[in-house]
C-alpha cells in the first residue's frame, strides 16, 4: 500500500514537473534516433573501410571548426532576447551572417583549393571539398531554426526533426554504399540529413509562426549586432578554439598515423558520444531555457544546476563501467573483429566523455553569467594543454593508448575546475555581495 502511494506521488510530481516532462520528450526521441544509429552501425561499418571513416572524420572536424563562423556565435541571442520580436530579428541577424559566410567561404575554397588539398594530406577528400560550404550553410540554417524551437517550447517539433535526421543519413549511406561500394555514401548521406532536417525545421517554424520577411528590421538587428558584441568577440575565439581542441586528435592522427587510424578513433568518440547526445543533450535543451528563465527572473539557478549535476553523474556511470570492463569485447562482437582496437581506445577515452556528459550542460552558466571572456580563456589553456600533450606523447613515441590517455586525463582535470566555477556563477554574483 505505500508503495503504491509512493508511485503515485512519484507520478503526479513527475506530471506537474515542466522540467522532466519535456527532458522525457526529448530524451524519448533521442533515444529513439540513437537505437536507430546505433542499429545500423554494424551494417555501415562492415560496408566500408577504416579510412572511408577516416576521410570523413577528418572532413567533419574541418567543418566543424570552419563552421565556428557561420553566425559569429550570435546563435544564443535568439534564446536570450525576453521579448519574441526581438527574437526574430536576433534570427534574421544570425540568417544573414550564416548566408554571408558561406559565400566568403566558397570563393576562398575556390580561390585556395590547391594549398587546402596539399594541407589536408588526403588525396580521397580533395573531390569532397566543395561539399564544405553547402554543409557549413544549411547545418547553420538548421541549428538557427532549432534554437527558436527551443525558445517557443516546440519540443515535439525537436523531436520529429531528431528521428527524421537519424533516419535519413543511415538509409543513404547503407543504399550508396551497396551500390557505389566507396566512401561516396558517407557523404552524401551526411549531407542529405542536413539538408533535409535544415528544410524540416524552416518549413515547419515559419508555418507556425510569423518569422518571416514582414518581421525583418534592419535598424533593429543592427542595434541586435552591437548589444551582443561579447558574442563574436569573447565566444566565437572561444568556440574556434573549443572546436579546434575538440578536433585536435583527428588532425594530429591523420598528419602522423593516417585515417585508418583516424576511422578507429572516430568509431570509439562516436558510441562513447552516444550517452551525451542520447540523455545529455536533452537535458542541455532543457536546462538551457530553464536556467536562463531562473537567473534572469530570481538572479540564481542554482537548484535547478544541482539537479542536472546529480542526474548527469548518476547517468555516467554505468556506460563508464561497461566500456571499462568490456569495450574490446564489445567492440569486436558488434562491429567485426577489424575495429576491436576501437574498443581499446574507448577505455582510456571513457573518462574525458564522462566529463563531457556533465560539464557540457552546465558550462552554458557562462553565457547566461556574461563571463564569455572567462570562458574564452579557459579554452585557450584546454587548446594549448593539449597541443603539448600530443607533441610530447608523439615525441617521445608513447603508444597510440597512452596518448590518449594523456589526452583524457588532462581533459578531466580542466572538466573538474569547469563544474566548481560554473557553480559558482549559478547565482548572480550581486546577489552574493548583498
Amino acid at each position: 500500500m505505500k508503495l503504491i502511494i509512493m508511485l503515485k506521488k512519484i507520478v503526479h510530481k513527475y506530471k506537474n514537473s515542466e522540467f522532466l516532462v519535456n527532458v522525457t520528450k526529448l530524451g524519448s526521441a533521442t533515444t529513439i534516433a540513437q537505437f536507430i544509429s546505433i542499429g545500423t552501425a554494424p551494417i555501415l561499418y562492415r560496408i566500408y573501410d577504416k579510412s572511408d571513416y577516416g576521410t570523413l572524420g577528418l572532413f567533419i572536424a574541418i567543418t566543424g571548426v570552419i563552421g565556428v563562423f557561420s553566425t559569429l556565435q550570435y546563435l544564443q541571442t535568439i534564446l536570450l532576447e525576453k521579448n519574441d520580436e526581438e527574437a526574430i530579428n536576433a534570427m534574421w541577424l544570425n540568417r544573414i551572417i550564416n548566408l554571408g559566410f558561406t559565400i566568403v567561404c566558397s570563393l576562398v575554397l575556390f580561390s585556395f583549393r590547391g594549398n587546402i588539398q596539399d594541407i589536408t594530406e588526403n588525396k580521397v577528400l580533395e573531390k569532397w571539398l566543395w561539399l564544405i560550404p553547402f554543409s557549413i550553410f544549411f547545418s547553420g540554417q538548421g541549428e538557427i531554426f532549432k534554437v527558436w524551437a527551443n525558445r517557443k517550447k516546440e519540443y515535439t517539433i525537436i523531436t520529429i526533426n531528431t528521428i527524421l535526421l537519424s533516419l535519413v543519413v543511415p538509409l543513404v549511406s547503407i543504399t550508396l554504399g551497396l551500390i557505389f561500394k566507396s566512401e561516396i555514401g558517407l557523404f552524401i548521406g551526411l549531407f542529405s540529413g542536413q539538408f533535409i532536417s535544415a528544410m524540416f525545421m524552416v518549413i515547419l517554424m515559419n508555418l507556425k509562426y510569423d518569422i518571416g520577411y514582414r518581421k525583418f528590421n534592419f535598424e533593429k538587428i543592427k542595434i541586435l549586432f552591437a548589444k551582443h558584441k561579447a558574442f563574436p568577440i569573447f565566444s566565437l575565439p572561444s568556440e574556434f578554439v573549443n572546436r579546434f581542441t575538440n578536433q585536435l586528435p583527428v588532425f594530429m592522427l591523420n598528419t602522423y598515423l593516417g585515417p585508418s587510424t583516424v576511422g578507429v578513433y572516430n568509431l570509439a568518440t562516436r558510441m562513447l558520444g552516444l550517452p551525451i547526445q542520447l540523455i545529455g543533450g536533452a537535458i542541455s535543451t532543457v536546462f538551457q531555457q530553464k536556467a536562463t528563465n531562473d537567473y534572469n527572473t530570481f538572479g540564481s539557478c542554482r537548484p535547478i544546476f544541482l539537479k542536472t549535476l546529480k542526474t548527469l553523474s548518476l547517468i555516467a556511470v554505468i556506460p563508464t563501467l561497461v566500456i571499462l570492463f568490456f569495450g574490446p569485447d564489445l567492440f569486436s562482437f558488434v562491429f567485426g573483429s577489424k575495429w576491436s582496437d576501437a574498443g581499446h581506445y574507448a577505455r582510456v577515452l571513457i573518462l574525458l566523455f564522462s566529463g563531457k556528459l556533465i560539464v557540457s550542460p552546465l558550462s552554458y552558466l557562462f553565457f547566461i553569467a556574461g563571463k564569455q571572456h572567462e570562458d574564452f580563456y579557459w579554452h585557450i589553456w584546454m587548446l594549448i594543454s593539449n597541443v603539448l600533450v600530443f607533441k610530447l606523447t608523439i615525441y617521445f613515441q608513447f603508444s597510440i593508448i597512452n596518448i590518449l590517455l594523456s589526452y583524457s586525463v588532462n581533459y578531466m582535470i580542466i572538466y573538474i575546475i569547469y563544474v566548481l566555477r560554473s557553480f559558482s556563477l549559478s547565482q548572480n554574483e550581486s546577489i552574493d555581495k548583498a
